[in-house]
């Protein structure tokens, strides 16, 4: 093998050997770590997008990363702490997220968070929204004309809270 054969092989195991993902070298990365459908990150801008109608799940805790669907299909996405959650079509989405984080409906579908720690809910225009959080937690929905506290943690905009399970 020439040498110019070895590290052709060499940067070729170096790239298949990296994990997928988004984010910088200093520790804060914003990796997918298990997406099905289309999921694509940019660095630059620390936003990574699910395709509408797939399930996607993005680790970036502390970082300040956005998660965007992308369509009007229903995304379920999943992320870690301090992330913000953006559903802006017609479908909405099913949001998990960890402390700190954030979510906007900004579509006219139905979205449905649930957080584990203190989070906000952004549900303007028609969307319709619920915020489930730990009952000790702090959580919010906002550009709501009337949020409804549902009990034990679940809040709710433009819609009915759900029954007792």
């Amino acid at each position: 093998m020439t040498s110019s054969q070895r590290v052709l092989v060499s940067l070729l195991a170096f790239g298949l050997l990296m994990p997928p993902g988004c984010g910088d070298d200093g520790g804060n990365v914003a990796d997918v770590l298990d997406c099905t459908g289309s999921c694509s990150c940019d660095e630059d801008t620390r936003t990574c997008t699910c395709q509408g109608g797939t399930e996607c799940v993005l680790e970036g805790d502390g970082n300040d990363v956005t998660f965007e669907c992308d369509g009007n299909a229903t995304c379920d996405l999943t992320c870690g702490s301090n992330c913000t959650a953006i559903c802006p079509g017609t479908a909405g989405c099913i949001v998990s997220m960890g402390d700190d984080s954030s979510g906007v409906c900004n579509g006219t579908g139905d979205c449905t968070y649930v957080c584990d720690g203190d989070c906000t809910a952004d549900c303007p225009g028609t969307s319709s929204c619920t915020l489930s959080c730990h009952p000790d937690a702090t959580c919010e929905i906002t550009s709501c004309p009337q949020v409804v506290d549902c009990g034990d943690g679940l809040l709710a905009c433009r819609t009915d809270c759900p029954p007792a399970s």
